[in-house]
């Protein structure tokens, strides 16, 4: 244990303060899968003298959920060590969660890792004279999360759009919480005419669902000009993927914008309000399916965050009918 502790010496000490313990809970509330058991996920943790950076991926790799608070977001926060240095941990989420909700919003909450004989992260809340204290358990890595290949290139056309009323991205992805199964897919198509910009659509053997986003619910939407040009894009994913990564983020976000690449990796960026004194960010990327055209064949499977390969067929049109068909939610 001693020797454990003086490997996490050599690499640093973070402490740090903030004047509500809400903020952290609410970003660790939005790297919470729904696709794997809740008390078994571990999210990774990057402590520097940036701040606190947290990751967590769905089980097969495919949808990632990034969240950070910067170190100015912090009361006060201290790292010991050089700018170049990290401290890499993966963090229980249910206990984690648990220590940090024992008091109201109001709380305050002082970290400090490492913190005694053991690998252990100390926690200190405190609200109207009220002081507990926690020790959670942590694993120290010997090196950084292997770093993932999806990207967004400086200067690369993207399609995008930001609801005006942030709310309208969590209605649109609840109307398929009912059909969410491994195997049903969400197709993604963004439309450049007509009153609908964004349709979503799933559909399983016994039901369907098709949600519309108006162009006037958008405060903006953009397509590069070569793609405007097609008239409609389409990308497919996997429903548990999107939902898993994206559902709760979207629920207590206060600002959302969305994006699609040109390989069809969608990435949904939300801001939460913060108890203290900046916003906190989280990011969630999702691969999409290695096949565009999903009826009528096997389903490819996913891209994965470590690994991309060129998605054949992956910005294909969709029909003309995709965004008609059946009764639609229209928001």
């Amino acid at each position: 244990a001693a020797g454990a502790l003086g490997a996490a010496m050599a690499t640093g000490v973070v402490e740090c303060r903030l004047e509500s313990a809400h903020d952290l809970a609410a970003l660790l509330a939005a790297l919470q899968l729904r696709d794997r058991d809740q008390k078994e996920q571990k999210v990774y943790c990057e402590a520097s003298s940036r701040g606190l950076k947290f990751v967590a991926q769905s089980i097969g790799k495919d949808a990632a959920v990034l969240g950070w608070i910067m170190d100015s977001a912090f009361a006060a926060y201290r790292f010991t060590g050089s700018p170049e240095q990290e401290l890499h941990l993966r963090l229980p989420v249910a206990p984690l969660l648990s220590c940090l909700q024992i008091f109201s919003d109001r709380a305050s909450m002082t970290l400090r890792y490492p913190s005694g004989p053991s690998d252990e992260m100390h926690f200190t809340l405190e609200e109207e004279g009220a002081v507990t204290e926690c020790r959670i358990q942590t694993l120290v890595l010997d090196e950084a999360l292997a770093p993932s290949v999806i990207f967004f290139s400086t200067g690369e056309g993207l399609c995008q759009f930001c609801p005006k009323q942030p709310e309208v991205w969590h209605l649109a992805l609840s109307e398929f919480v009912d059909l969410d199964a491994p195997d049903v897919v969400l197709t993604v198509t963004l439309c450049a005419v007509g009153d609908a910009a964004v349709v979503l659509r799933a559909t399983t053997i016994s039901s369907d669902a098709e949600v519309e986003l108006r162009r006037d619910s958008l405060d903006t939407f953009d397509m590069p000009a070569e793609v405007a040009a097609a008239g409609v894009v389409s990308h497919r994913y996997h429903l548990t993927s999107v939902l898993a990564s994206c559902l709760r983020a979207a629920k207590d976000a206060k600002a959302v914008k969305v994006r699609l690449n040109s390989s069809g990796i969608m990435s949904n960026q939300f801001v939460f309000r913060s108890r203290g004194q900046r916003d906190l960010y989280c990011e969630a990327l999702v691969c999409p399916l290695t096949e565009a055209n999903v009826s009528g064949g096997s389903m490819g499977g996913p891209r994965n965050m470590y690994g991309a390969s060129p998605i054949p067929g992956a910005n294909g049109s969709a029909s003309a009918s995709a965004a008609g068909a059946g009764d639609s939610t229209v928001y």
